[in-house]
């Protein structure tokens, strides 16, 4: 059987002249027929074997109307329908350089085809958890100072961490759903070393250290794919520094301080004396003893607390020493003024009789043993003063904002970085914290890794200093579900 699309139309095979001349009711119709489709012999209808319609005028006109509008539109029809569609030919694609990127961003960024799996052969989707022990050869390299206390510098190693640490835990771990996920990495550690202090008053210093610093983030997983993936954690930092320090003093050192001061101060006022005798000439040749009294008063009179405090200022221990004004008039106050004034009124004396021609030796011995006395005096209040003890502690919060990351290489082999910046000016001035490792797959829950890490605090409040870097190897033994 042909397609529906050869169907045609045939010529008309009656048409009634005149419709009083005809026997059989005027009727025109036409035939439709299909080409090359076998039909009955008899297929053509005999006008003979019309069935008359009684009525001879509208109903024959009605239907040849109605056949003549009808046909051409079901021939469009049948023509339309039998067609067989042609396929439309197909435009050639367009690589672009920009393709493996646009596909990286779209499987493993906005919609991941095949999202990391925590557990091999679990829904990535669903709750995972990581639970991880660690252990972290920690160095320290930095300052620390303790109110009262000049900064100490600190400069241990790994090795001499370990050998002097007494205690510590150390402990990260993962909450995760799909793509967010809870982060928290904490530890703490005591220590107990002697400490170099950057003064030569203290003899030795013993400090006792404790350091805890826990992390808690919220991260969201911006890259996830079955070979690695990408977070973006933010959160905050919490800090906690104790420490101890119990230190003796360097009585020699001291001492020379002392004897230092004193031949500072007295050059000082021994200097002003011989301004003020020059002075008073005309008045130290009619009395001696007139004088050398107002030749002291003078000299005391000039001399104020705050020259004093210079002078002693001016020794470099005693300047990284004395920082606030309450040791500085400490210093200068007490024993140290009363010997200072005695000091004046002898070397006043021994200057004024010099002055008038006579040297009296024992004016002169007085005047060098009270400078004896006032390099003595200062020296035992540097010693008071001076602190040998002292417990603090601070904690301070930090915000902190990151990345952390995993490539896989094979199954059972891969390699983990995280680094994050902190601190602002909230706590601490800057804080920064950055580690690598590799990573082994033992099973599907078991796992361990070697790396690196290396942290930075610089944090200073109210006299408590903390400028500190904290480096050294890491190894870890931790378990996944």
């Amino acid at each position: 059987m042909k397609p529906l699309s050869s169907l045609a139309c045939t010529k008309r095979i009656a048409t009634p002249t005149r419709f009083a001349q005809t026997t059989n009711p005027p009727f025109s119709f036409y035939l439709v027929k299909f080409p090359n489709l076998s039909l009955p012999a008899d297929h053509r209808v005999r006008r003979e074997n019309q069935i008359p319609i009684a009525g001879a005028g509208f109903p024959s006109k009605f239907f040849r109307y109605l056949l003549s509008a009808l046909l051409p539109l079901a021939t469009a029809l049948v023509t339309y329908a039998g067609e067989v569609s042609k396929p439309v030919p197909e435009s050639p694609n367009k690589h672009s350089f920009l393709d493996p990127v646009e596909d990286f961003v779209r499987d493993s960024i906005l919609m991941p085809k095949t999202p990391f799996e925590l557990v091999p052969g679990k829904d990535p989707n669903g709750w995972g958890f990581v639970l991880e022990p660690y252990a972290w050869a920690l160095g320290l390299n930095g300052d620390l100072g303790v109110k009262g206390f000049p900064a100490a510098h600190i400069d241990f190693s790994s090795r001499t961490i370990l050998q002097h640490l007494d205690w510590g835990i150390f402990l990260r771990g993962e909450i995760r759903k799909g793509r967010w996920g809870v982060l928290a990495d904490g530890y703490y550690a005591a220590l107990s070393a002697s400490a170099n202090l950057d003064n030569r008053i203290y003899d030795n210093v013993n400090l006792d250290l404790q350091q805890s610093i826990v992390s808690l983030a919220l991260a969201y997983r911006i890259i996830d794919d079955r070979r690695g993936f990408l977070d973006l954690y933010a959160g905050v930092r919490y800090n906690f520094i104790g420490a101890q320090v119990d230190a003796s003093l360097n009585e020699s050192r001291i001492n020379d301080i002392g004897t230092n001061a004193a031949n500072a101060i007295g050059n000082r006022i021994d200097a002003r004396l011989e301004s003020a005798l020059a002075a008073i000439t005309a008045r130290v040749e009619q009395t001696a003893a007139a004088d050398a009294a107002a030749l002291s008063n003078a000299a005391l009179g000039s001399t104020r607390p705050r020259d004093i405090e210079k002078l002693i200022l001016r020794d470099r221990d005693l300047r990284r020493l004395v920082r606030d004004d309450v040791i500085v008039r400490s210093l200068t106050g007490g024993d140290v003024r009363k010997t200072l004034a005695s000091y004046t009124r002898a070397s006043a004396a021994a200057k004024a009789s010099r002055a008038r021609g006579v040297v009296d030796p024992s004016l002169e011995a007085a005047a060098a043993a009270e400078r004896k006395k006032l390099g003595k005096a200062i020296a035992k209040r540097i010693e008071d003063v001076t602190p040998t003890y002292d417990a603090g502690n601070q904690y301070w919060f930090d915000p902190i904002i990151g990345l952390r990351g995993q490539v896989n290489f094979t199954r059972w082999l891969y390699l983990a970085a995280q680094g994050d910046v902190g601190g602002f000016g909230a706590g601490s001035q800057i804080a920064w914290n950055a580690q690598a490792a590799f990573g082994v797959n033992f099973t599907r829950n078991i796992f361990a890794e070697l790396g690196y890490r290396y942290m930075y605090v610089d944090y200073e409040n109210n006299g408590f200093l903390y400028d500190m870097n904290s480096f050294g190897l890491f190894s870890s033994f931790g378990v996944k579900w």
